[in-house]
Parts: C-alpha cells; sequence; structure tokens
C-alpha cells in the first residue's frame, strides 16, 4: 500500500473561527481530526475592517436586543464587540484542543477577512472552516471566505453547521490521475477505525477502464483493512458528482479543486447546493501520490 501520509501529510490545521455554530462546527472537526493524525490546531479570529469602517459612518446604527431600540454605533464600540468575539472563539480553542488533546495555538489579526485567512492557511496543510461562517446577511449563504478558499490551491476542509458525522462514509472522486490518487489516499486518512467505509465514484469511460481503476484502487488501499464501494459516474458530465453526493449523503466528500470543473459557475454550483462536509485538495498540494 502506498503511505496515505506521503501522499497528503497533514501536520498543522488552521481553523477560521468567528462568532458562528458553522465555524464551532469546523473546530470541533478539526480538533478531531486533529487527535488522530497527531497534528497542531491552529486558530485565527480577523477582526474585520469593514465592519470597523462601516463604524466610522455618522449615519451607523445598532439594533440592541431585547430592547430593539436604536443606538449610534462607533469603532470604539464596534472595537469591543470584536475584542469578546475574539477571547469567545479562544475559549472555544483551547476548550477543543485540551477535550481532543492536541497542541494548539491562536492569534487575532485586524484586516479583510478572506485575505487574513488565505494567508494564514499559507502556514498549514488544513485550512478547516464553516461553509456559512463569514456571512454576515440575515439569509444562509456560502460565505464569500469559503467560496475563495475552495477555488484557491489551498486544501481546505468546508464544514456545514452540523460537523461530521460520527459513523457515515467517506465519498471520494477517483479518475486514475495523479491527483485521483491524492484525493483517495487522503480519503483513506479521514476514515474512522471501526466505522464508515470509502464509496468510489468512478469516472470510468468504458467498462475495461472501469475494471483498471478498481484495481489500482485495490492496490492503494492494500492493508487498510477499509470497507470499500464503486458507484459509476460520467466523467463527461460534472454535475453528475452532485448527483451522486445527494444519493449517497457522506459524511464527508473528498474532491478535487478547480480543476474537475469545466467553468467556474459549475463549481460554484456544486459548493452551493453540496449538503455534507467537503475535502477541497485544490490544485496545490505539494506532496504527489506515488
Amino acid at each position: 500500500m502506498t503511505d496515505p501520509g506521503r501522499a497528503f501529510a497533514i501536520r498543522r490545521i488552521l481553523v477560521a473561527l468567528d462568532a458562528s455554530s458553522h465555524s464551532m462546527a469546523a473546530l470541533a472537526a478539526a480538533a478531531e481530526l486533529a487527535a488522530r493524525l497527531e497534528a497542531e490546531l491552529m486558530g485565527i479570529f480577523v477582526e474585520d475592517v469593514a465592519l470597523l469602517r462601516l463604524a466610522d459612518s455618522p449615519y451607523a446604527r445598532e439594533i440592541l436586543y431585547p430592547s430593539a431600540t436604536e443606538a449610534p454605533l462607533s469603532r470604539a464600540s464596534m472595537e469591543a464587540k470584536l475584542r469578546a468575539q475574539s477571547e469567545r472563539a479562544r475559549k472555544a480553542m483551547e476548550a477543543a484542543a485540551e477535550h481532543s488533546q492536541v497542541q494548539w495555538s491562536f492569534r487575532a489579526v485586524r484586516g479583510e477577512v478572506t485575505q487574513e485567512v488565505l494567508a494564514a492557511a499559507g502556514g498549514a496543510d488544513l485550512l478547516a472552516m464553516g461553509k456559512v461562517g463569514w456571512s454576515f446577511g440575515g439569509e444562509a449563504r456560502m460565505g464569500s471566505t469559503a467560496r475563495e478558499a475552495a477555488t484557491s490551491a489551498t486544501p481546505v476542509l468546508l464544514l456545514p453547521e452540523g460537523g461530521l458525522p460520527p459513523d457515515a462514509r467517506v465519498l471520494v472522486h477517483y479518475d486514475g490521475l495523479p491527483d485521483g490518487k491524492r484525493r483517495l489516499l487522503a480519503a483513506a486518512q479521514l476514515v474512522r477505525p471501526g466505522t464508515g467505509g470509502i464509496t468510489i465514484l468512478l469516472a470510468a469511460t468504458n467498462p475495461d477502464r472501469n475494471v483498471v481503476l478498481q484495481n489500482e484502487v485495490r492496490a492503494l488501499l492494500e492493508g487498510t483493512n477499509i470497507d470499500v464501494r464503486y458507484r459509476q459516474i460520467d466523467p463527461q458530465d460534472e454535475m453528475s458528482l452532485l448527483g451522486a453526493l445527494k444519493a449517497e449523503k457522506p459524511g464527508i466528500f473528498v474532491v478535487g479543486g478547480r480543476g474537475v470543473f469545466k467553468t467556474p459557475q459549475s463549481l460554484e454550483k456544486f459548493l452551493r447546493e453540496a449538503e455534507s462536509a467537503l475535502l477541497l485538495l485544490g490544485d496545490g498540494s505539494e506532496s504527489e501520490a506515488e
């Protein structure tokens, strides 16, 4: 068997934290994963300069809860709110790391959220974040930072609000290419011992190619004792990935980055409609599968 750790080594996991339930789900999943992989857990909280600029406006107001009364919003009050959120994030990080017994670090920075998160991700092997964590509107939707991370070279784990189910299967797209082998070996690391298993989405154009891909999978996973199932998809129809994802309802789906999709619009549709956790390895994973 090819050593999965050599294909996609996870030594440092960065969690992008805010005040949302989605980021708390990402933190819990990242802490559990860090414990299994003996990785370091790193947290970042960004004091959003866009909110501070908004508070500088003489017309800025806030609605106080529970009285629903209106009050002026100042930079000083916004800074105090951000510091309080940062401290809550740090305490949540400390509690999660201590519960999982992993090394951890935390830092708060001020700047543009997406820029600061992606810059910090350069010092980690995996960025974990809530799928809707950075949206400030009332409607639940995919956050701009999550969308930018998903279309970058950064390996990113996008978590739904419910986090990772304890015994759900891992779903992985496999086409036999080097990036596909990397995805398969990364998926092998995500299977909890004694639970779940892996469902392989075979992107084969004919039955003979299907057999070749299954033989490759058996060789790559030899000795792991992982339960493996197969599902055929149409490699010419990128949205067949979404159909398989909805049918299988996995705990986590391991897929490549933008290279798997022909257009930015199809990637955007996939990210918006996918309901499970997504591990996107992007185009920039530095280690090659053997």
